[in-house]
C-alpha cells in the first residue's frame, strides 16, 4: 500500500500535469510509477524513494521551461517543499532525476539502485505504441518535422546539442537517435526483459512507416 505522503503526491502531480500535451502528463508519470514498482519488487532498492522519484520525475520537466535544467531543478523543489517531503528525500530525489535524464551521448546510468530503477522506468516510455505517441507529439512541441529522407540520424548528440538544438532532428531521426538505443542502456535484467516487446514493436512500426513513406504499400 501507498504512505500517505506517496498518495498525497500522487494527487497532486495529477493536479499538476493534468492538460500537458506532450505526454509527459499525469497518466505518463502514473505508468512510470508502476512500472518502476514493478522493477523495484525484483530488484529492491527503498520503495518509498522509488514511488516519489517516479511521481515527480517530470515536474519542472526542462523541456516544458525553455531547457534550463536550473529552473527546472528550482521548480521540482519548489514543489516538495509543498508537499512537506523531508529534506534528506528531496535531496536523494533530486539526485535521481538529474542522474537518470537522457542527455544524449552524455547520458550516465545513475550510482543508486533507486536512480537505476527510475531511469528504466521512465525509458520504457519510449517504447511501443505509446513511446511512437509521445515521440509525436513531443516533436510537434518542439515545431520538429515528422521526416525527411535526406536528413540522416545524427551519429553524434553531446549534451549541449541534444538539450538544445532538438528543432534540428527529424521525428523519425529520432528513434534512431535515442529511442532504439534505450533498451541497450536499460541498468536493470527485470527492465531488460519488460523492454523486449515494446522494441520489437517499434522496429515494426518503423520498418512499416519507411515502407509507406517510400510508396512500397
Amino acid at each position: 500500500m501507498p504512505t500517505e505522503l506517496v498518495k498525497k503526491t500522487l494527487a497532486f502531480v495529477k493536479k499538476q500535469l493534468a492538460n500537458e500535451p506532450t505526454g509527459h502528463d499525469y497518466w505518463h508519470v502514473k505508468r512510470v510509477w508502476e512500472t518502476a514498482k514493478k522493477i523495484q519488487a525484483v530488484e529492491g532498492g527503498d520503495l518509498e524513494l522509488v514511488e516519489l522519484a517516479a511521481l515527480l520525475h517530470d515536474l519542472g520537466d526542462y523541456k516544458q521551461l525553455e531547457f534550463d535544467e536550473q529552473k527546472g531543478i528550482l521548480v521540482l523543489r519548489g514543489m516538495m517543499d509543498v508537499l512537506e517531503i523531508p529534506a534528506d528525500f528531496q535531496k536523494k530525489i533530486i539526485t535521481i532525476v538529474e542522474d537518470s535524464m537522457f542527455v544524449g551521448d552524455d547520458t550516465i546510468s545513475p550510482a543508486t539502485l533507486e536512480g537505476k530503477i527510475i531511469q528504466d522506468a521512465d525509458w520504457m516510455e519510449n517504447l511501443g505504441a505509446i513511446g511512437i505517441a509521445r515521440t509525436f507529439a513531443t516533436g510537434g512541441r518542439l515545431k520538429r518535422i515528422i521526416h525527411d529522407p535526406d536528413r540522416r540520424p545524427r551519429k553524434r548528440l553531446p549534451r549541449v546539442v541534444y538539450l538544445h538544438k532538438k528543432i534540428e532532428g527529424t521525428s523519425i531521426n529520432f528513434f534512431y537517435e535515442k529511442i532504439l538505443k534505450l533498451s541497450e542502456m536499460m541498468n536493470t535484467e527485470t527492465a531488460k526483459k519488460m523492454a523486449k516487446e515494446k522494441v520489437q514493436f517499434t522496429k515494426i512500426y518503423l520498418d512499416q512507416f519507411l515502407r509507406e513513406w517510400d510508396g512500397k504499400i
